[in-house]
């Protein structure tokens, strides 16, 4: 969608190059995302230098900018790139500024120099960042829909979807071997009753909190997962020689960790019981390993 945001717009309005950038959400920087042109070599990069100045300030006006003769321009006369006249605007979503497209050099087809950016040039062009402000809007929609099918929102795990296929790909990595693979499942028991009878709010932070006692006390390569309304499962590669104690000593260790926490335990304590699958024996496939995880096996109150 970038690369064909920067290529329309420079042959709608016949511009010779077209930029656009856009926020990093991490670093707060607006970056290049897409360039379209010929520009190579040094010219490229001073080019480059003058979108980032331009866009500091059309950030800043958050006004479309139209420059006629750039060389006529005191603050811009340094920047040395031969451009003429260019167009840049900024792109705006929900009252913040996430990007800027602009435009540089004007080509005239019927001369052999630069033409100039018009005012018609300008009408044509906000008209086109405003479609293109939708799509970008449109393109984070959907990837953050795409994100959201495979992850759950209340605590921010990988949910089902997503641990169904991690289980694939390591049963694919097992090839038959045994002691490599093992599933386990973790249920809060009594969180109907906690939501029953408690501010529905504590019934929420015992979720919250129980997620977090698992990722404390998993390994970096485990996947935690939340696979139910109460239940969260535990893919663990490589869980020993003895995967049974494994989980047996992460259903204590979270237990502790949720002990310590008075306030989750009044006036009702929390009741996790825990399952868990060992490949192969308990079953050689992702349906008959989550079958004999959901057993539970261990309780802790």
């Amino acid at each position: 969608m970038v690369r064909l945001a920067t290529s329309s717009a420079a042959l709608i309005l016949a511009a010779d190059h077209a930029i656009l950038r856009l926020r990093d959400d991490t670093t707060r920087r607006y970056v290049i995302r897409s360039y379209y042109g010929a520009a190579d070599g040094g010219f490229q990069e001073r080019l480059f230098r003058l979108d980032k100045r331009v866009s500091v300030d059309v950030i800043r006006r958050r006004q479309p900018l139209l420059m006629r003769d750039l060389a006529a321009e005191p603050d811009y006369r340094a920047c040395e790139t031969g451009i003429r006249s260019l167009l840049v605007a900024p792109l705006r979503h929900e009252g913040e500024v996430m990007g800027t497209l602009g435009l540089y050099e004007k080509v005239a087809p019927d001369r052999f120099y630069a033409g100039t950016f018009s005012d018609e040039d300008l009408r044509v062009f906000t008209r086109y960042v405003s479609y293109l402000e939708r799509a970008i809007a449109n393109a984070r929609f959907h990837a953050r829909t795409r994100q959201h099918r495979n992850f759950d929102e209340e605590t921010g795990l990988p949910n089902a979807n997503y641990l169904g296929r991690r289980i694939d790909q390591e049963l694919a990595r097992a090839a038959g071997r045994s002691g490599v693979l093992a599933l386990a499942l973790c249920r809060l028991e009594n969180l109907a009753e906690l939501r029953q009878a408690l501010d529905p709010a504590h019934a929420d932070r015992a979720l919250l909190q129980t997620a977090e006692a698992l990722r404390a006390h998993l390994r970096d390569f485990d996947v935690l997962a939340r696979v139910g309304d109460a239940e969260f499962a535990a893919l663990l590669p490589d869980p020993g020689d003895d995967p049974e104690q494994h989980v047996a000593g992460l259903a204590r260790r979270v237990a502790e960790t949720l002990s310590q926490q008075a306030v989750l335990q009044e006036p009702i304590r929390l009741s996790l019981a825990f399952g868990y699958a060992v490949y192969p024996q308990d079953g050689d496939d992702r349906r008959s390993l989550l079958a004999a995880a959901w057993q539970a096996r261990i309780r802790m109150l």
